[in-house]
């Protein structure tokens, strides 16, 4: 009996919540240390990571005369009734890019962003603010190959800019990240202002081509009308009396209607040629900007006064896993002993292969 007492007295005891606790503490050491640890890495990053100013710029695109007559006539059923005859060309009620959506998509693509990187800014790394060099120049790209400096600044302007679009108050945020204060500003000015040369030139090609297919059709409705009215014209001419004939009653009545339709097409198709011929020559903007860039004076990075406890906080947290951890293993290790000197055996074995030489193995 005394055997089994002794025993049991020499089996550890199983692992609680108040000896992880007391195991942690005991290691508050480890815990200072990777603490200390990563408040330093943070600071370390602080001085080799460049900083970083934002700035938000925001606008509300303009609907475009097209889009305007065609609202108008929506409730007449005449565009409706022109849209369909000219392939849906004319007459619809709102234009796919029009839309907020379509504006952020923009500002991401790569013809725009390419036009972006063409363009010279005054160097932020000079002192004189008349020298002025191309964005894909003072942006640092690991290439000399234009092509590929170009591809390379497509993706880094694609990450710094962001956009949103919010389609029930009709409004677009671009968000322009970049080291240089001055150079922020003035990418998110002229990010707008290539937004509104490209739907300008966009809604230039459009209308025209709006403008050379209206102008067949136009011709095309008023041979139609011309020949209307040239039938109606003859059947009068030919029966004076078709007021006492049934007959002829009912086919004034089918010439008359078709003249009227004719006529109502023709004045639609007519007023879609006006306006496209007006949008081919209009250069008013499609946007209306509602907040512009403003260099920016504080850095959206590093932050210190977040920075500091952020890494401290961090550096504690893992430092208490890491000893409660070590603790875990701690009492595995004390109870199964021989598993945890397999493992020790496994782990140093396969350090000591991979410190050989090659030649060494092969041998």
């Amino acid at each position: 009996m005394p055997d089994v007492v002794s025993i049991t007295e020499q089996r550890p005891e199983p692992m609680t919540l108040a000896l992880w606790t007391a195991g942690v503490i005991e290691r508050k050491r480890v815990i200072a240390v990777i603490a200390f640890g990563t408040l330093l890495l943070a600071l370390l990053a602080s001085v080799v990571l460049p900083p970083s100013y934002r700035v938000t710029v925001s606008f509300a695109p303009n609907a475009s005369s097209s889009s305007k007559i065609g609202a108008m006539l929506g409730g007449s059923g005449l565009a409706g009734l022109a849209g369909s005859l000219a392939g849906g060309a004319v007459g619809g009620l709102s234009e796919p890019t029009e839309s907020p959506d379509f504006y952020a998509q923009l500002l991401q693509s790569r013809e725009l962003l390419t036009r972006l990187l063409l363009t010279r800014f005054p160097d932020p790394r000079t002192p004189s603010p008349r020298d002025s060099a191309r964005l894909v120049d003072i942006m640092k790209l690991r290439s000399d190959e234009p092509a590929r400096r170009l591809e390379l600044g497509v993706k880094a302007l694609g990450k710094s800019i962001r956009t949103e679009s919010d389609v029930r108050t009709n409004l677009v945020k671009v968000t322009v990240d970049d080291r240089y204060p001055t150079l922020a500003a003035e990418e998110a000015n002229t990010a707008l202002s290539l937004v509104n040369a490209f739907n300008l030139q966009q809604r230039s090609n459009r209308a025209r081509g709006k403008r050379i297919y209206l102008e067949q059709r136009v011709a095309e409705a008023r041979s139609a009308l011309a020949a209307a009215q040239a039938q109606y014209r003859d059947f009068l001419s030919g029966n004076r009396q078709w007021r006492s004939s049934p007959t002829l009653s009912s086919d004034e009545e089918t010439l008359r209607r078709n003249e009227d339709v004719a006529q109502q097409l023709y004045l639609t198709l007519e007023n879609q040629y006006e306006s496209a011929r007006l949008d081919e020559f209009n250069d008013a903007a499609l946007i209306t900007v509602v907040d512009s860039a403003v260099t920016p004076v504080k850095p959206t990075w590093p932050r210190y006064g977040v920075l500091l406890p952020g890494a401290v906080l961090f550096g504690l947290f893992l430092g208490v896993m890491v000893a409660g951890i070590s603790t875990v293993y701690a009492d595995w290790s004390r109870r199964e002993p021989a598993a945890a000197r397999a493992l020790r055996a496994a782990v140093l074995r396969r350090k000591a292969l991979k410190s050989v030489p090659p030649v060494a193995k092969r041998a």
